[in-house]
């Protein structure tokens, strides 16, 4: 079975807030706490840069996930799951993603700005634990997605394709109850339309109009703080500024290949903590 490497989302997420080089502390909700906005790849119309590439999926469905809603009166039919379908999809990758943090955010002034202000935070806020940074490296971008909750005995994967050839694919987008342009649930029950090729069986379904992203591949920054004299003058080494603690830097490197997961958390929810962890970055900004 292929690797999980993309964190899934129930919804989507509005794709203006999705693009490949974003940096962010909180994956679950990536539009939230003041992320870092990469812009050298917005337009996923366009051609993409030579560090990244883009693969059509053509009536592509995506595992969201395993319904914990579920009756267990229905348990005869299988484990109950959340599958994204779509007759267009994209799939966006930083093809190197290493050589993209070295080449690309540690060479603009603004991301290494953002590093630099978000670390430095950290390091004022302890003994609170730093809190954690990833970076957009690969995306699944669905337009006009069909959303459904159904049954199958097939396993089925969160972060992985849906086990279903192009007919069942087909079949689950045909069942959508609404073509609204605000998501509307629900599911009009015939024998006709209840099954799926392969034996899954949909409780409910609707439609989110429009391109979002429904995976996203987070790969971790690792940062290492020293004191300023330790530093061995790498490209890699950002100058902190915390009051009281002596010159220290950050070195910061990607982690490739620790991606985070469905099972992860994200952030610690502490509302009071994240207002004054971003009240100090405003400062060192």
């Amino acid at each position: 079975m292929p690797k999980v490497t993309h964190v899934t989302y129930n919804q989507g997420l509005p794709s203006k807030h999705l693009h490949l080089g974003n940096l962010v502390h909180d994956f679950q909700k990536p539009d939230t706490l003041e992320p870092y906005i990469e812009k050298s790849y917005t337009d996923i119309a366009e051609a993409p840069p030579a560090w990244a590439e883009s693969r059509p999926l053509e009536n592509f469905a995506l595992t969201l996930g395993e319904d914990d809603e579920a009756d267990d009166s229905e348990e005869e039919e299988g484990p109950r799951y959340r599958v994204a379908a779509a007759a267009k999809s994209v799939k966006l990758d930083i093809k190197d993603p290493v050589k993209f943090f070295n080449e690309v955010t540690l060479k603009s002034e603004d991301a290494k700005k953002w590093l630099a202000s978000h670390l430095s935070a950290a390091e004022d806020l302890q003994p609170k634990p730093k809190p954690q940074i990833w970076m957009l490296t690969g995306l699944i971008l669905m337009t006009h997605a069909t959303w459904t909750r159904l049954s199958s005995k097939q396993k089925f994967t969160p972060g992985l394709p849906a086990p279903f050839d192009p007919t069942g694919v087909t079949a689950i987008r045909r069942s959508s109850v609404s073509e609204h342009v605000k998501p509307v649930f629900g599911y009009e029950e015939s024998e006709d339309n209840k099954l799926v090729p392969g034996g899954a069986v949909i409780h409910e379904t609707g439609k989110y109009p429009g391109t979002r992203g429904w995976a996203a591949q987070w790969e971790l920054v690792d940062a290492h703080v020293l004191p300023a004299d330790k530093g061995k003058g790498g490209n890699n080494e950002l100058a902190l500024h915390v009051p009281g603690q002596g010159a220290k830097i950050a070195a910061v490197d990607l982690k490739a290949g620790e991606y985070a997961t469905n099972g992860d958390e994200g952030v610690v929810d502490d509302e009071e903590y994240w207002e004054k962890f971003l009240d100090v970055v405003e400062e060192y900004e």
